[in-house]
């Protein structure tokens, strides 16, 4: 009896995650056949960290774009050309549009590209100390 109830949990934490997974990719029309990829915000108390998964992707397929609190992230991942017996990795055009908590300093933006992450860093337009420790 208790094996069969620690099954039901777990399918049921599987359909939850499939069910999150489906509404990420609803919000973000990926379900429409946009490739969209996922990103991480942190907040570092002076600024945010940005990464997005974006393997295959190019420095000079990337462009960031800053307004405010808006950021927009957009790139395109070839195809790679050939013969597919099988081709599940998506590939064309992509955009992102995430609105921060904060405001950011214009053209404060920093990006580097290693191992298929790009990681941003945003200063905040105004500065918010990190909490003291007691």
């Amino acid at each position: 009896m208790t094996i069969e109830r620690y099954d039901a949990v777990e399918r049921l934490q599987a359909i939850r995650q499939q069910l999150d997974e489906l509404s990420r990719r609803f919000a973000s029309q990926e379900a429409l056949g946009e490739w969209v990829p996922a990103v991480d915000v942190l907040d570092e108390g002076t600024q945010f960290r940005i990464l997005v998964d974006v393997p295959g992707v190019k420095n000079e397929d990337l462009e960031l774009l800053e307004e405010g609190q808006t950021i927009t992230l957009a790139g395109v991942r070839h195809s790679v050309i050939g013969s597919y017996a099988r081709q599940e990795r998506p590939a064309g055009s992509f955009r992102r549009t995430l609105t921060l908590p904060e405001a950011i300093r214009p053209n404060s933006a920093q990006a580097s590209l290693k191992g298929g992450v790009l990681e941003l860093i945003l200063q905040k337009a105004r500065k918010t100390p990190h909490k003291r420790k007691k």
